[in-house]
């Protein structure tokens, strides 16, 4: 069976990084950022799917990822905050290059956690449920303080060192860093999901609360 050889399995993985990637980053530079949050959401919907092992690789995976884009839509309501991250890093350009380097680190941070917000927010829709809780969004950070510590510093990686080629990096396979991302939020998200008593027992991932 090619299905279960290893060598199909990471012919799967290239194909799904690659394609979901480009798709991601197509959206979101055509769209001028507008798509960004549902691009992200879409990306975590695919991303959900391989956790539970439900993606088919038979089936396409750009209409995969349009079925998800479509079903992400409604994220756009958070437009407001996509609009703040990108004044915040004009802002942050700005200030560098007058030498405002402490308004600069400001603005760097504010971008970062923005961002880490931004990424909670579609793992909330993704993983707990679709009508967003902005305030059990933000339980879910604290649940376990070091992962989001680790997501915030990944973020604060990607704004300092963004150019053209981490841009063309993200384009190939920013996918693949949205899926270990989306991991550590996803734990979180099961931490979440049983601090408000919504957490299935028969869930295979139930015991997910019992790692410290």
């Amino acid at each position: 069976m090619i299905r279960e050889t290893p060598f199909y399995k990471f012919v799967s993985a290239v194909h799904i990084v690659f394609f979901s990637s480009l798709l991601c980053s197509l959206t979101i530079c055509l769209s001028g950022t507008i798509l960004l949050f549902p691009a992200i959401g879409a990306s975590f919907y695919i991303g959900r799917d391989i956790i539970y092992k439900k993606l088919d690789i038979s089936d396409s995976i750009v209409k995969t990822y349009f079925v998800y884009l479509k079903a992400s839509m409604k994220l756009l309501r958070f437009f407001s905050v996509n609009t703040i991250i990108v004044l915040n890093i004009i802002c942050m350009v700005i200030m560098a290059n007058s030498g405002h380097y402490t308004y600069s680190v400001i603005c760097l941070v504010i971008t970062a956690l923005l961002l880490s917000f931004m990424f909670y927010i579609a793992g909330y829709h993704t993983f707990v449920n679709e009508k967003i809780n902005l305030t059990e969004v933000v339980i879910s950070m604290f649940t376990k303080v070091h992962l989001l510590i680790m997501i915030f510093i990944v973020m604060i990686l990607c704004v300092m060192f963004f150019s053209g080629t981490l841009a063309t990096i993200l384009a190939l396979c920013g996918s693949l860093i949205i899926f270990v991302l989306e991991i550590p939020i996803f734990i979180q998200m099961i931490h979440l999901q049983k601090l408000t008593g919504r957490l299935d027992n028969d869930d295979q991932f139930a015991y997910l609360v019992n790692i410290k």
